[in-house]
């Protein structure tokens, strides 16, 4: 069986570059993943079987300029959505139950999740390729469980206090349950998507996009991707006033979530993690 992979300078490298063609049926290998999201061509390949030495750039430059373009875009609206996100929220809690948290749940979406999601349209590229696969899905949902306990027993001893209860302090959340039943799980559901899921989604995105930028294969705890996700999402935090304190937790909150597909090559722990960390609070 051919491998899926090429010398590089005495490396053996998986992968290849963004502008080869993407081997969905190749033998041993998933059709997609979060860090190898291209197989090699073997058309370009010489009767030896060997990549020539200008295939083999991690990145091409046009690639990365538009990895670049993508995360300028995204973190564009997220930080041209700030100034707007204290109006809308007092203007969206005058409306009642789940009216309010729908219309929350709406400007979530548009704040971090439509630019990905046209822009993942526009490059045609899948959800797996951003590790939302079956591939790994165990090996990822239970990192991001381990993670999301180290998190919250390090916020509760912070803390002097048991806080566990996902999305507890999530105002979302309190109007859901302020809906009544059955209301209250269409507003849980939507909570759940916009402030776990899609939040989830917003840093894998920019992770995998710091990668590309950076010709980085997105794997192990160093990643380039998780580590600017974890600086982005601190300083994010600190710049609404969260302080060192909201930094510091951001910024772990955000390397767990760049780092689990960097390191399963899955992304469903990523959604875990977010879901069972945000917002916690006390029983």
């Amino acid at each position: 069986m051919e491998s899926n992979s090429y010398r590089d300078g005495g490396r053996q490298v998986f992968g290849q570059p963004a502008n080869f063609r993407v081997a969905d049926n190749s033998p041993g290998m998933a059709a997609s993943c979060y860090r190898c999201t291209v197989l090699p061509d073997r058309s370009v390949r010489d009767p030896q079987g060997q990549l020539p030495e200008s295939k083999i750039l991690p990145m091409p430059p046009l690639a990365r300029s538009k990895a670049l373009t993508d995360l300028m875009l995204a973190v564009g609206v997220v930080l041209v959505s700030l100034p707007w996100a204290s109006p809308s929220n007092s203007l969206f809690r005058r409306m009642s139950g789940l009216t309010a948290v729908l219309m929350l749940a709406a400007f979530q979406f548009t704040a971090e999740g439509l630019v990905p999601l046209l822009l993942i349209a526009v490059r045609r590229e899948r959800f797996s390729d951003y590790g939302f696969t079956s591939r790994n899905v165990g090996k990822s949902v239970a990192f991001g469980v381990v993670l999301a306990a180290a998190y919250d027993l390090a916020l509760s001893w912070h803390a002097n206090a048991w806080l566990w209860v996902p999305l507890r302090r999530h105002t979302a959340v309190r109007m859901a349950l302020a809906a009544g039943f059955p209301l209250s799980l269409v507003g849980l559901a939507a909570t759940i998507a916009a402030w776990g899921w899609l939040e989830a989604f917003f840093g894998v995105f920019f992770a995998k996009r710091v990668n590309q930028m950076l010709g980085h294969g997105g794997n192990g705890w160093l990643a380039p991707g998780a580590l600017g996700f974890a600086l982005f999402n601190g300083l994010l935090h600190f710049a609404i006033g969260q302080g060192i304190e909201g930094f510091l937790a951001s910024f772990a909150s955000g390397y767990a979530i760049g780092v689990i597909p960097a390191i399963t090559d899955n992304a469903w722990g990523s959604a875990v993690f977010q879901t069972l960390t945000n917002s916690v609070g006390r029983p």
